[in-house]
């Protein structure tokens, strides 16, 4: 252990601390869109989502004599979250949020931090991963990084696939003789159900296996596509599709694009298209993020782990 992590400590932030952390990154991910209490009003909503509540804990860096200083040399958010790893479900840790005051920069906290945030995680999968004795020691952890690829694959997290494919809302989908039909899913009920399907799937995916196969059309019933819309970017952001074919893709994307249109979105994003999507005409409309870039962390106890490891399903649906 480095001499200045026992100098510091990471603390779970107080509800003062948590405010003054609120405070801070106010200019960063509120303004100028939303007038300061309009952010603390939209972070306190977002703490209160049972999402946050069953996953999600703020961190602040200190000085070790005096822990409930609002005085916060760093802040972090930590959410534990299930992750599939080789057929076996686990914790994973998405790390979300790193901010350090601007009297505070330039001093090497964020590193202190995420040091101590590594050390955190590796306790608590030894105290509450499942007792499984080839992964009790296995740390996974991702985040997504807006400063470039540099800094934090050198504490760990390495970069993954980072493409996407941005189509203007004005784009037709090349038509197909037959497309299937799309119901739009109205009830928590049946997305529920979706999602199930999809996790199960994934789980199958993961599991140990010298054979990695293709989507076929047999499973083309069970294609979606989830949503959400990104005023502040001007955006219709997809966190989640599932096709077998590039036909019944083009037939989601263009539910997509009628929904941009109808909010007035500039465009349509998806992270990572499958290339089984992509013909010529949308290749062309594929590029590289230079934000929110997908990174990885899978350690073996105080080693990370360097043989390859394939990211299934890095979509926007996990980003924090």
């Amino acid at each position: 252990m480095a001499e200045s992590d026992t100098v510091y400590v990471l603390v779970p932030a107080s509800e003062a601390q948590q405010l003054e952390a609120d405070k801070y990154t106010y200019s960063s991910w509120g303004a100028p869109l939303l007038t300061l209490d309009e952010y603390l009003d939209r972070e306190h909503a977002l703490c209160a989502s049972a999402f946050a509540k069953e996953s999600l804990t703020g961190y602040v860096l200190v000085p070790a004599t005096t822990p409930s200083t609002v005085d916060i040399l760093c802040y972090v958010e930590v959410f534990k979250r299930p992750v599939w790893y080789n057929g076996a479900r686990l914790y994973g840790y998405s790390v979300g949020s790193v901010y350090t005051p601007e009297q505070h920069r330039k001093k090497g906290y964020a590193s202190i931090m995420l040091r101590l945030v590594l050390a955190y995680m590796r306790a608590d999968q030894q105290q509450h991963q499942p007792d499984n004795a080839s992964s009790v020691n296995l740390v996974i952890s991702n985040l997504y990084s807006d400063i470039g690829p540099s800094f934090y694959a050198s504490k760990g997290w390495a970069v993954h696939a980072s493409e996407q494919l941005i189509l203007p809302s004005t784009h037709a989908m090349l038509s197909t003789s037959r497309p299937p039909s799309v119901t739009a899913v109205d009830s928590l009920d049946v997305l529920a159900q979706v999602c199930q399907a999809d996790v199960t799937r994934m789980q199958q995916l993961t599991c140990s296996s010298a054979v990695y196969f293709e989507l076929t059309p047999s499973v083309a019933d069970d294609a979606f596509i989830l949503w959400t819309h990104d005023f502040k970017r001007n955006v219709l952001s997809i966190l989640r599709c599932h096709a077998a074919t590039a036909a019944t893709f083009a037939v989601l994307m263009d539910a997509a694009l009628v929904e941009a249109r109808q909010w007035h979105l500039a465009s349509v994003v998806t992270w990572n298209p499958h290339p089984a999507w992509l013909d010529d005409q949308l290749i062309s409309s594929v590029e590289t993020r230079t934000e929110s870039l997908p990174s990885l962390l899978v350690s073996n106890g105080h080693d990370t782990v360097h043989h390859p490891v394939q990211w299934l399903a890095n979509d926007k649906y996990a980003w924090v």
